[in-house]
């Protein structure tokens, strides 16, 4: 069970991710964008889709497999309206776009977005544990968010029972959207970063 301790360490590698995802992602876009981390905590993996409303609620997500010395799958999702309102700020006619799914230009946006937000948490962990993690490039499913937890557990090999959910919000001039940052350890991975960060303390 995670202790007060391993979370305040998670939390500085939550944070450190955060400004470098913002750094990158504002050079990217030539635009001033922020994303910053609101909470850090372990959730049994059946509750995730409760945190994005429901179930039943309608989410975008963008999967991407993590391999090297800690492994697993980071996924980086949203409500829909959430995920509209960052590809209009991105620049894309979100206005135009059809209500039943994104178009191709929109999809190739939050691809991007997301590849630039889980390298930087990952290379976070990395700097942090001194464990190689180097995440793929992530893949675009927008479902109803139970039947995305689906699709991720069955792409997973084997994961822990608890994922580390990272309560995450992207601001820009045009206002702010929520999304959570999620990294489903394998169980030997999990168990590397328990011990390795509470030994940091």
């Amino acid at each position: 069970m995670l202790n007060t301790a391993l979370l305040s360490e998670l939390e500085i590698v939550a944070h450190r991710g955060a400004e470098n995802a913002s750094n990158s992602l504002s050079g990217f876009l030539a635009r001033e964008i922020a994303i910053e981390v609101n909470g850090v905590s372990m959730a049994p993996i059946e509750t995730i889709p409760e945190q994005l409303g429901s179930g039943q609620t309608l989410a975008l997500a963008l999967l991407a497999r993590v391999a090297g010395e800690i492994e697993g799958n980071a996924v980086l999702m949203f409500q829909r309206e959430d995920a509209l309102e960052l590809v209009r700020a991105l620049g894309s006619n979100a206005a135009a776009m059809p209500v039943e799914g994104f178009g191709e230009l929109e999809r190739s946006m939050m691809e991007e977005t997301a590849n630039i937000t889980i390298s930087s948490f990952m290379n976070s962990i990395t700097f942090h544990l001194g464990k190689k993690c180097v995440p793929n490039a992530p893949i675009f499913m927008m479902d109803m968010a139970g039947a995305v937890l689906s699709v991720i557990l069955m792409e997973s090999a084997e994961v822990a029972d608890q994922a580390i959910v990272f309560s995450t919000r992207f601001t820009c001039s045009t206002g702010g959207m929520n999304a959570l940052f999620v990294f489903l350890p394998s169980p030997s991975s999990l168990g590397i970063m328990e011990e390795v960060l509470i030994d940091a303390d």
